[in-house]
Parts: structure tokens; sequence; C-alpha cells
């Protein structure tokens, strides 16, 4: 009730505006630049969020700039804080922490940005520089039918993935990817004494070998979907695609809890239009938005008062209490050691 009160505050005040001025052909329209991939994510944009958005900010023009977090985080530094090449951004928190301790981004504020107030505590970034918007959990994906061929039952635990007779049918991500650092991470923290105790961690996924090693979810979605592997990581969104696609395939919530590709929503200190960048965080966060982010890409929406589909909830569990269950990291420490992190990695796990 408290979000649909906000959103009528909102609409309300747009119309204020739209009357206030006598033709709605004299108005000039504001420019705002913001990160996106491509791919899927930039055809859901072009074609299903933006025309949604300009219904509300009808003086707002949104020009996408398409890319990865590396290369937002590269443009970003080349630029200067004062001079960004995007108003508003989006981006892994893996990057984003990097960023914010660099001086890129602005706190939120709570007028500018009223649904922040209905985000999940758990996804709040302290002083609220950014915002963790959309959450695709990770955890294991199996294919039941293979597993029962093998005699196993569901896993319901990481350790699981440890089980001897997974030699060889088991898949990982290479520390590249935030999904594998994130693994490293889980494995120091469930087999040693904290998500630091990088040396358990090494020691623990040297035990995984032999496994087949991905890049990208794209292709541990194939190897699951193929049969070449019969338990692996992989994104809650991911596991429902390809189970609408009529593949034989579970996702599991390990007991030790779930880690995430998460997307954080943050401003850019040097924008020249920082009211269209205010309005353009709080339209993610807003319940219609996160529906539509919901129903496209099966998302766990941040803004807690979403309402899920009937059809999805069983695709969509991390919810109310739930969230919780998403592990978080110190990715300030993982920067400053991330070099050091991954050349151990490619001598010891690669190379090995």
């Amino acid at each position: 009730m408290r979000a649909r009160m906000k959103l009528t505050l909102i609409l309300t005040f747009c119309v204020l505006l739209m009357l206030a001025v006598p033709s709605a052909s004299q108005w000039s329209k504001v420019k705002l630049v913001v990160t996106s991939y491509g791919g899927a994510w930039e055809e859901f944009m072009r074609e299903t969020w933006i025309p949604e958005f300009q219904k509300r900010y009808p003086w707002i023009e949104i020009e996408l700039s398409i890319g990865m977090g590396s290369t937002w985080l590269a443009q970003l530094r080349a630029a200067g804080v004062g001079n960004p090449p995007f108003d508003a951004m989006m981006t892994n928190e893996i990057f984003a922490s990097v960023e914010r301790a660099e001086g890129f981004f602005v706190p939120l504020p709570m007028d500018k940005v009223p649904f922040l107030e209905d985000v999940y505590p758990h996804l709040r970034i302290p002083g609220d520089i950014g915002v963790l918007a959309l959450i695709f959990p990770i955890g294991i994906a199996y294919r039941p039918d293979l597993l029962e061929e093998m005699g196993k039952s569901p896993p319901t635990s990481w350790k699981d993935l440890w089980d001897p007779d997974y030699a060889g049918k088991r898949g990982i991500y290479t520390i590249t990817n935030a999904a594998g650092m994130m693994f490293l991470l889980l494995a120091s923290q469930i087999w040693g004494e904290s998500q630091y105790d990088l040396d358990a961690g090494f020691e623990a996924i040297k035990k995984l070998k032999p496994f087949k090693i991905v890049d990208f979810s794209g292709t541990m979605a194939t190897l699951l979907e193929r049969g070449e592997i019969v338990i692996g990581i992989l994104d809650r969104p991911a596991v429902t695609m390809l189970k609408k696609k009529g593949v034989n395939i579970a996702f599991a919530y390990p007991r030790e809890g779930v880690y995430m590709f998460e997307q954080n929503y943050n401003v850019l200190k040097g924008t020249k239009v920082p009211d269209a960048a205010f309005a353009y965080v709080n339209w993610i966060l807003s319940p219609e938005s996160q529906l539509l982010w919901v129903k496209h890409f099966y998302v766990v929406p941040a803004n807690r008062y979403v309402e899920i589909p009937e059809d999805l909830k069983d695709e969509i569990r991390l919810t109310g209490e739930r969230i919780k269950e998403i592990l978080k990291w110190d990715w300030d420490w993982v920067n400053a050691h991330r070099d050091e992190i991954i050349e151990r990695w490619d001598k010891e796990i690669v190379g090995g």
C-alpha cells in the first residue's frame, strides 16, 4: 500500500509538471546516459523498460552505453570523477566497490529516490551510495535424471559438490568471472575459518579436480543441457530459462546460503543531470519496474513490496526473510588482493 501511495505521489507530481507547461512540444528533453549489457538485456531495455520509463518521465531521453563492468570502469578512470561518460550506471558489486572507493558515486537521497526506503535492508549499501536492485541467486544446478541414473540424491549443501562420484562431471567458473571469485570465497568460508582463509579455499578447489571450468553462465547452462556435466554452479534465472525450454534441470538452495550476481545502481558524482539520474534509479526500484524484470528475467526483486505472480513463486523463492540467505563478500578486500589471487589461481588450479 505504501509503495502504491508513493507511486501515486510521483505520478501526480509528473501530471502537475505537464499541466504547468503550455505544450509538450516545447519541452527540452534531458539526455540521460546509462550503462547496459548487450544482447537480451539491451533488447529488453529498448523494447520494454525504456518505453515504460518514458511514460512516467517523458522529458528524459535515455541513451544506452553498451558494455561490461570492466570496460565501464576503464572508461570512468580515463574520464575522471568530474567528467563521467555516464550519468547513472548499473554494474556488478565487484566493480562498484572499486568505483565507490575512488569517489565516482554520490549517495542516493531519499527525497529523490523514495523507493529506496522499500528495499530490503540486506540489499542496501552503507550510506546508500548505490543500491543492489536486481538479484540473480547462484546455487547448485543439477540434472535430476542423470543423478537418478547415478543413484544420487539431490544436493542440499555446497559440500555435495565435493562428492567423488561427480569427478569429471561437475562444473565451476574461472576466477576472472565474479562467480568464480565468489566460489573461492565460499570454499574458504565453508572449508576454512572465513572468506579470508584462501589457503583452505584453494586446497578445497584442488580436491574438486577433475572438473569442467567455464568463463560464462551460458557455457555452464550448455554443459548441463547437453549432459556433459550432471551438477554445476549456476544462477537460478538461468535454470528457470532452461526449464522453460524443456530441459530436465533443477536448482538447489544449499543450506549454507547462496551467493549472487547482483546489479548495483549508482549515480555519478560528475553528472550534469542529477535529478534525471535519481529519477532513473527510483524507477528501477519501483514495484512496477521490478515486476517487469521479474517476469522477463526471473530475478529476485530488491523492493520488498513486489507481488510475485503465482506462476513464478516456485522459481523466485528468496523473498521476505529468505533474502538473508544471500551471502555477501568483502569486495574491498578482494579487490586489494585481486592480482595475487588470479596469479595463484593460474598457478595452482589451472596449471597445477
